[in-house]
């Protein structure tokens, strides 16, 4: 279990996806909902990110489908370093997987893209980074378990 969060932080959410404007619209989103974003185009980045920043971040957002290690593959990789970590998947295309194999990969939700409810999705993360704060980070580049 995390500490809480102190008085004013930010709880902390890392988002890989290839598409940079997936990934500079959930960061300026999360961003004004009151979360730190840290962004990677991929999931190698996505794990030295998470290597550099682990302590501040609480939950990350994968894409499904990315050149490379893709979201099942970088989840993986993450819990390799911390198995507690907290995630959840985004997909348009989940490429074969079906939304019980990535809840099983360790995922805790599955948003699908293009998002109808980015209000639901700054909920579920802020809930999901619990007490995780990103002290000091100015921000950088359905229902539980079910499919949304």
């Amino acid at each position: 279990m995390r500490d809480p969060l102190p008085d004013g932080a930010k709880p902390g959410v890392l988002v890989a996806d290839d598409d940079p404007q997936v990934r500079r619209l959930l960061a300026a989103y999360l961003g004004r909902q009151g979360l730190a974003v840290w962004t990677a185009g991929g999931g190698d980045e996505a794990v030295e990110l998470y290597r550099r920043h682990r302590d501040a971040i609480g939950v990350v957002l994968l894409d499904v489908i990315m050149p490379g290690r893709d979201g099942p593959a970088t989840l993986a990789a993450l819990r390799r370093i911390d198995p507690g970590l907290r995630a959840a998947f985004m997909t348009a295309d989940s490429g074969g997987y079906s939304g019980e194999e990535l809840l099983a990969a360790g995922a805790e939700r599955v948003f699908r893209k293009p998002f109808t409810a980015l209000s639901e999705l700054a909920e579920a993360l802020r809930g999901m980074a619990g007490g995780v704060a990103a002290a000091g980070h100015g921000g950088g580049h359905g229902r539980g378990g079910e499919v949304s």
